[in-house]
């Protein structure tokens, strides 16, 4: 046959093979009990179940001491959103455990989590900066109180530190909807590489995203280092990203060692224990750790200065109500500060009028200045 026919004919083959997604090896030995009378699999879902357990009574005794301590909702619903990551990381972790089969169309529930987490985190920095002498200036400009409530623009290195940060909650919408559905049509493929499958797609995708979100935070508190600095904010953010990072080192590292069956399925381990339940299980685990640093990082001890300026319920409501983090992208950072700042004059203006101590007898109501304490 003719040297260009032969060239042409192995392009066609591999034109076609490209399209195919290359086949699992899910076979492995009969499996066998491994602790007692539990399979492996068995004594991974109580293990991952009780490290959820523990790292949710951890975080729920933290969120309970914020909620009865809720003097300044700004900043606390953002820590409380934040502090809820160990227990959502925890749940989902589990139920991939529980239901490997299907282990896929969950992972990406991670970095939902984290991109809600990420977000009030900008807030709660946000907040931070303007609860110091000179923070709103810094954060708008010089001539940003001057100028009035009319001017609703920001600055242009705050709005791409914003909305570089606050994209990552529906980008990592549309990449757990996207991997979900590829996986349900076929077409996702995670055994190759090739252009053809979503696969290639969504790791890049979720490659950018994050690390736009990751170093858009960086950039603001680089930009705000002198007011941050003393907040520690580098451990808080540490704390709660290390998780999604974690789980990223060790899902890389189990699949470099499953590729040179190195981790291979055995007669404890099925192929989806190998693949998708072990990342997990190792981050359940971890998570009662991260629970305790929470603790550590965002301790309820400087709220507890002043009296709480809501109830529990009202802590509670408002970390659940997402709708000032959905509305950042329409209103921008100049507007919810605004808001933000209305919001803390009323709550003022009702700790004066409950606080018996600004009313003496014979005198009349004597309102003392609060300043928004950071932690």
């Amino acid at each position: 046959m003719h040297p260009i026919a032969l060239v042409a004919r192995k392009d066609h083959l591999h034109n076609l093979t490209s399209h195919i997604c290359p086949s699992k090896d899910e076979s492995g030995p009969p499996i066998v009990n491994f602790v007692g009378q539990l399979t492996y699999h068995q004594f991974s879902v109580i293990l991952s179940g009780s490290c959820a357990a523990i790292s949710a009574c951890i975080v729920v005794a933290l969120v309970g001491l914020h909620a009865l301590n809720y003097s300044n909702p700004v900043q606390q619903r953002q820590v409380i959103r934040i502090c809820l990551l160990v227990p959502w990381v925890a749940f989902f972790s589990f139920l991939i455990v529980w239901r490997n089969d299907v282990g896929e169309y969950l992972v990406e529930s991670l970095d939902f989590g984290c991109a809600i987490a990420l977000s009030a985190f900008l807030l709660f920095m946000c907040d931070l900066v303007l609860s110091h002498p000179g923070g709103f200036e810094d954060l708008f400009g010089a001539n940003a109180h001057s100028s009035g409530p009319r001017v609703k623009d920001s600055p242009m290195a705050l709005r791409r530190m914003w909305y570089g940060t606050l994209q990552f909650i529906p980008t990592s919408i549309f990449i757990w909807i996207s991997t979900a559905g590829s996986l349900a049509a076929g077409f996702y493929c995670k055994a190759s590489n090739s252009i053809h499958f979503a696969h290639i797609w969504l790791a890049v995708l979720k490659f950018i995203f994050p690390t736009i979100a990751i170093l858009s935070c960086l950039q603001f508190y680089k930009h705000n280092k002198t007011k941050l600095q003393q907040h520690k904010i580098l451990l808080k953010l540490f704390t709660f990203k290390s998780i999604i990072g974690l789980n990223v080192v060790q899902s890389f590292t189990i699949s470099i060692l499953s590729g040179h069956n190195i981790l291979k399925p055995s007669k404890y381990m099925t192929y989806h224990d190998v693949q998708v339940g072990l990342p997990s299980l190792i981050l359940a685990c971890e998570m009662p750790i991260f629970a305790i640093m929470m603790f550590i990082a965002f301790s309820p001890a400087p709220y507890t200065r002043n009296g709480p300026a809501a109830g529990p319920l009202s802590a509670i409501v408002d970390a659940f109500n997402v709708t000032d983090l959905l509305s950042a992208f329409v209103r921008g950072p100049m507007r919810l500060v605004r808001d933000q700042q209305k919001q803390i004059m009323r709550q003022d203006s009702m700790k004066i009028q409950l606080d018996p101590r600004a009313v003496s007898p014979g005198s009349e109501r004597v309102k003392a200045p609060l300043i928004s304490h950071a932690v």
